[in-house]
C-alpha cells in the first residue's frame, strides 16, 4: 500500500527553520530526491519507515512538538478533522484508531476499563515505532484533545516510552513520563474523554466517514495472493529485485508455487510486474523526474527499454504522457 507525504511550502519553511537540508533527508531514506516537490509523493511501507527512522536521527525535540500539535497534522491527516468532529474524546480516539492504517503503516492500540483508555503504538508489522514517532503519536493525541474539549489545561494520567523524552515534550505534556525497557503508552481517564467537542461537526463527519470507510473497504478487499506479490514487488523494485525465484523468496514459497497461485487468480507474475512497474513509473513522471532515474528505480536497463515497455503498457509515449499531464495541470 501506498502511504501519501506532503511536501508542500510549508513543510519546506518548517525544514528549513531547523537547518535540515530536505533532499539530502529524502536521500539518505532512499526516496527519490525529486519527490521534493510541491505535491504529495506516495510511499511503500518500507519507505515510510525508513523516512521516520532518518527523521529520529535529524529532527531536534523542539521541531517534533511543533509539528505534533494540532494546527500541524490536522492539515495532513484526514483522520485528524474525523477526530475533532467527534461529540467526545472517547469517540475521537476510536475513529482516529480506526482510521489510522489508511495514512501511515502503524497501528493504534486501545486498551478500554471501566476508568480509563490506554493507547500504544507500533508499526503495522508488529515491531517498535522509534522515539520521534511515539513522542509525535502521544503529543498528536493529547493536541487533539484540548482542541476538541477547548481545554489547555487537560493532562493524560499516565505516559511512558521506551526513550528518554525530550524536556519540549515533557513540558507539553505537563506531566512526567516513565521510561519502560519497551514500548510506549498514554492514558487517559474516561472522566476527561467524556467532555463534549467544542469542534463538533456532524455534516463534515457524514462527508469524511463515507470517504474513509470506502478507503478502507479498498484496502481489506484486496488481500488476495496477487496483491501481497504486488506490495513486495513495490518494496524490492527500488533495490534492483525484479525476478520470480527472488521475490518468491521474500515470501517464502517456491517458485513453482508462485507462479500456480498466481494462475488461480488469472493471472502472471510478468502480468504483476508490469502492472507495479506502470504504477511506479507513472508516479515518477508526476514528479517529472528524468527516465534514465525512472529506469533505474524500476530495474530496466535503460531509457530506451522503459520507453518502449511504457507504449506497450499505455498506448502512448512517455513524450506524450508528459504532454497530458501539463496539460491537465495548465
Amino acid at each position: 500500500m501506498f502511504y501519501n507525504i506532503n511536501f508542500d511550502e510549508n513543510s519546506r519553511n518548517m525544514f528549513e527553520s531547523i537547518g535540515i537540508d530536505r533532499e539530502l533527508l529524502l536521500r539518505e531514506a532512499g526516496i527519490p530526491p525529486r519527490a521534493v516537490n510541491d505535491n504529495k509523493f506516495q510511499l511503500t511501507s518500507d519507505q515510510y519507515k525508513r523516512l521516520i527512522e532518518v527523521m529520529d536521527q535529524y529532527i531536534n525535540a523542539e521541531f517534533t512538538v511543533e509539528i505534533s500539535k494540532v494546527d500541524s497534522v490536522a492539515s495532513f491527516n484526514p483522520e485528524f478533522f474525523a477526530g475533532l468532529c467527534a461529540e467526545n474524546g472517547l469517540e475521537c480516539i476510536r475513529r482516529i484508531s480506526k482510521y489510522k492504517r489508511l495514512v501511515a503503516p502503524i497501528e493504534m492500540n486501545l486498551v478500554e476499563d471501566n476508568e480509563r483508555i490506554s493507547i500504544s503504538y507500533v508499526y503495522n508489522d508488529g515491531t517498535p515505532v522509534p522515539c520521534m514517532m511515539f513522542v509525535y503519536a502521544q503529543i498528536s493525541i493529547l493536541s487533539i484533545i484540548r482542541k476538541g474539549t477547548g481545554i489547555e489545561t487537560l493532562k493524560p494520567k499516565k505516559i511512558c516510552g521506551s526513550s528518554e523524552y525530550p524536556i519540549e515534550a515533557v513540558k507539553y505534556f505537563n506531566l512526567t513520563p516513565f521510561i519502560t525497557s519497551e514500548g510506549n503508552e498514554i492514558v487517559f481517564s474516561k472522566e476527561d474523554l467524556m467532555r463534549p467537542f467544542i469542534t463538533k461537526n456532524n455534516r463534515m463527519w457524514d462527508y469524511l466517514e463515507n470517504e474513509l470507510n470506502h478507503r478502507l473497504r479498498e484496502m481489506e478487499v484486496d488481500q488476495s495472493f496477487s496483491a501481497i506479490v504486488r506490495r513486495t514487488l513495490l518494496d524490492l523494485l527500488p533495490s534492483g529485485i525484479s525476478n520470480a525465484e527472488k521475490i518468491s523468496f521474500e515470501l517464502g514459497v517456491s517458485k513453482r508455487t508462485l507462479q500456480r497461485r498466481l494462475k488461480e487468480e488469472n493471472t502472471t507474475f510478468n502480468q504483476q510486474l508490469n502492472h507495479v512497474r506502470e504504477l511506479m513509473v507513472r508516479n515518477y513522471l508526476k514528479m517529472d523526474m528524468g527516465l534514465d532515474e525512472i529506469a533505474f528505480l524500476v530495474n530496466y536497463s535503460d531509457a530506451k527499454s522503459l520507453s518502449r515497455a511504457f507504449k506497450v503498457w499505455t498506448g502512448m509515449s512517455v513524450t506524450d504522457y508528459r504532454y497530458r499531464l501539463q496539460s491537465s495541470v495548465e
